[in-house]
């Protein structure tokens, strides 16, 4: 085989640009501290840290979720104290008065307070978090939760996380019927029936079944007056539901399905946490506040009104304790997924690193030997391309 100077020339001139390249990538590495600067230099490698980083990208996200989902909580707890303070001055004052010691002053004294009790509750529960988005109105978190009309009452204005179809069209406030509302509407869903009897003139009696486990709750109560409605609580269900003057039995068209509109956080992959306390659970609450105050400002019937106030607050006492231990097991939830979720973002770094980050040590070795190669090249590359047809003559 005959070899050419121009072979020559071309052949160490590959080799010296191959050793620059190889010079180069290191000192992109050394420079970048990857190992992986572009797919090519490593297809597999680099396939793998696009899916750790879409991995991190989701981790961060939940994460964020999760601190959003802990002020919502942290504010919820923060207002139900309040409310269960504002309840401990309630039974304070109904205790009082229940000695039947007070005068005409003294309960006119005690009315005013028990409304201010009462005002500053709702107060409470249109509290807002974030950017004015309201904490107790579920999914509807632009709207105020409790509104309260020219008559005194109080009604739920949020997301009530139920709909009424043509099997529930009777469920209508033409029968009685001015709201049905899930306490938990993301724990709640499926499909609900309400019946409701007249066992007794002025009484009727309104049964809810949950139709998962057949499980439900009777309640018998006054037909509301004129003006006034009856808001009862369903604990056993989950159901909140309130009453008109118009009530009257109801025993087809009677079903309605909770939809799980309550608000909520992703905390981890397919991992819901319910964030909503609903104030439609604390209906009764404002309701019986604002009867008990009916009758202190009547002047009637204190004695007795106290006493029959006194068992109410103990019962929307014991709610808030329970809602309390809900919403502080929800908080342990919380730190949970959270440390899951920092543990598993420290995990996919340090995989990362393994995949991507070079051997500083290794890197530097070689880019010292790839310097002294390429000097050596240049060297060889300069006496080689000087031979020309002009040395052959000397």
């Amino acid at each position: 085989m005959r070899v050419t100077t121009r072979m020559l020339t071309s052949q160490v001139a590959s080799q010296i640009l191959a050793n620059a390249e190889a010079m180069q990538q290191t000192q992109r590495q050394l420079t970048s501290g990857k190992r992986i600067t572009r797919p090519g230099d490593d297809p597999a490698a680099a396939a793998s840290s696009v899916r750790l980083r879409a991995q991190q990208s989701r981790d961060a996200q939940y994460l964020r979720n999760i601190e959003h989902a802990r002020t919502w909580l942290e504010t919820t707890d923060r207002v139900l104290s309040d409310i269960g303070d504002l309840l401990g001055r309630a039974r304070e004052l109904s205790v009082q008065a229940a000695t039947g010691t007070f005068t005409s002053g003294d309960t006119a004294q005690l009315a005013e307070e028990v409304a201010a009790i009462r005002n500053q509750i709702i107060t409470a529960l249109n509290g807002t978090v974030d950017v004015d988005q309201y904490v107790f109105s579920g999914q509807k978190s632009n709207v105020a939760p409790i509104a309260v009309d020219a008559n005194g009452n109080a009604s739920y204005q949020g997301d009530t996380g139920v709909t009424i179809g043509a099997s529930g069209s009777d469920l209508t406030t033409a029968n009685g019927i001015d709201q049905i509302a899930a306490q938990s509407p993301l724990t709640s869903k499926g499909g609900y029936e309400v019946v409701i009897t007249s066992p007794s003139t002025g009484n009727v009696t309104i049964t809810v079944t949950r139709a998962s486990d057949g499980k439900q709750e009777s309640q018998t109560v006054g037909v509301p007056g004129a003006g006034l409605t009856t808001p009862l609580e369903f604990t056993t269900v989950g159901i909140n539901l309130v009453v008109n003057p118009s009530v009257t039995p109801v025993n087809s068209l009677n079903e309605f399905t909770v939809d799980g509109l309550g608000l909520g956080h992703e905390v981890a992959q397919g991992a819901m946490l319910d964030t909503n306390v609903s104030a439609a659970a604390m209906l009764p609450l404002l309701s019986n506040l604002k009867t008990y105050h009916a009758a202190l400002v009547s002047g009637t019937g204190v004695n007795a009104a106290s006493n029959v106030a006194i068992g109410l607050i103990d019962t929307a006492v014991d709610r808030m304790l329970s809602l309390r231990a809900q919403v502080g097991a929800k908080m342990n939830h919380v730190d949970f997924a959270q440390a899951r979720g920092e543990a598993r973002d420290i995990e996919n770094g340090r995989l990362l690193s393994v995949n991507e980050d070079i051997d500083l040590t290794e890197a530097l070795s070689r880019l010292t030997t790839q310097q002294t190669v390429y000097k050596a090249s240049l060297e060889i590359g300069s006496r080689v391309m000087q031979t020309s047809l002009m040395d052959f003559l000397r």
